[in-house]
């Protein structure tokens, strides 16, 4: 299955494996920027390396350090993927360094943890398990 977002930093093509957040999550709360880990309920997942995939976040104007921070201590994901990015998560991605693509629908919701993603940054898509559903 393809989706159809908007990239709002980066270049190229990025493929991962997805860690998917159901739920906002704050990156000041919920994220530990030196671990590279994110809360999920009462467990964390490990968020280094993949393809982190939100609604949205909530929280803090310290959220865009802690992107920074991930980016530091070598955790940060491949990319963030987001239905719906406020001003913190844009700042944090273009000051980290980290890819971002927003707008994208709900469904993106629905991939599950470890699925293989392929993130085309140049045409703002999203390809889904690797094939077309």
């Amino acid at each position: 299955m393809t989706l159809r977002g908007r990239t709002i930093y980066g270049k190229g093509v990025i493929a991962g494996k997805a860690v998917v957040m159901r739920t906002p999550i704050s990156f000041l709360g919920d994220v530990d920027g030196r671990r590279g880990t994110v809360k999920a309920g009462y467990e964390e997942k490990s968020i280094g390396g993949r393809v982190l995939i939100l609604p949205f976040s909530r929280g803090s104007t310290v959220g865009p350090y802690i992107m920074y921070q991930l980016v530091k201590y070598g955790n940060a994901p491949l990319a963030i993927l987001s239905v719906k990015a406020d001003t913190l998560v844009l700042i944090g991605a273009v000051m980290a360094g980290i890819p971002l693509v927003t707008d994208l629908p709900d469904s993106v919701l629905g991939v599950s943890d470890g699925e293989e993603v392929v993130v085309d940054l140049d045409g703002g898509e999203v390809r889904l398990g690797g094939q077309d559903r």
